[in-house]
């Protein structure tokens, strides 16, 4: 599944990240090599798929 991921909001050295595709979902990141799996993480955990099951696309 295709997740175009922006960041909301940029603070305390972290980056709260939302997805087009599932306006439910946040995930936090420290660094932007970090977003990747941490959106696959909150993407896995909202809906019981596996985390390798989403590609993510940065929308910056």
């Amino acid at each position: 599944m295709q997740l175009n991921v922006y960041i909301s909001n940029a603070s305390d050295g972290h980056f709260l990240l939302k997805a087009v595709e599932m306006p439910e979902l946040t995930a936090r990141a420290s660094r932007m090599d970090d977003i990747p799996d941490a959106v696959r993480a909150a993407a896995a955990a909202l809906t019981g798929l596996a985390p390798g099951d989403f590609e993510i696309t940065m929308d910056y």
